[in-house]
């Protein structure tokens, strides 16, 4: 059975090594893995806005990350091509899938996210895209780490281009559309989010972050 759990300082050890203390969205320039200014990174997102991301979970198995969060906390983001993202927007930055549905994985992940930021009253989300040669399949365009996203992809949830640099897009999705979606594509929605509802940690469970 699949489950979905906040990201933040008491799950954190629920995502891969490589993506614990990796801080290439934290700041505009430097090393991409350094342990002390996530913890202080983290730290500060779980004091004013709470989690910043999704795990998604199939029993013990490990099957996908989502990362978002305001785009002000992202520094990385200003210096992007088609950069930078609009202040009133969240911006998902990057996601980490395992097993062998990628693409199931990854639309599992985006759904999570965009229901949660609505929730939160959010106006808007924005997610930097890569434009891929209309020959590569689909299914090609998901490997196990996305810093860009595919813009194909995005675009089936409504998402579309703010502004473009190369093969790179700002995709932007206003959070007050989902209300005008085909009623299916909500029954969808609330269907696939219906399934493996958000787990919550427990104050017993939470531990000391070293």
């Amino acid at each position: 059975m699949s489950r979905v759990l906040d990201l933040r300082l008491a799950t954190r050890d629920a995502a891969p090594a490589c993506c614990r203390d990796c801080v290439f969205w934290q700041q505009p320039r430097g090393p991409v893995s350094d342990a002390a200014v996530k913890e202080r990174w983290a730290r500060g997102m779980e004091r004013r806005v709470g989690s910043w991301g999704r795990v998604l979970r199939e029993g013990d198995a490990f099957r996908g990350l989502i990362q978002y969060g305001p785009a002000r906390a992202f520094g990385r983001a200003a210096t992007m091509p088609a950069g930078p993202p609009g202040r009133d927007a969240a911006l998902i930055t990057c996601a980490y899938l395992a097993g062998d549905d990628l693409a199931g994985a990854c639309e599992r992940l985006l759904l999570e996210a965009l229901a949660d930021l609505k929730a939160r009253g959010v106006a808007a989300v924005e997610v930097f895209a890569l434009h891929h040669p209309d020959e590569v399949p689909l299914a090609a365009r998901f490997d196990v780490h996305h810093t860009l996203f595919d813009r194909t992809f995005l675009q089936r949830f409504g998402f579309w281009t703010v502004r473009s640099a190369g093969q790179v897009s700002l995709m932007r999705l206003e959070l007050g559309g989902l209300e005008r979606a085909p009623a299916g594509r909500l029954a969808r929605l609330a269907a696939r989010l219906h399934a493996a509802p958000v787990v919550q940690p427990q104050p017993a469970a939470l531990r000391a972050i070293r």
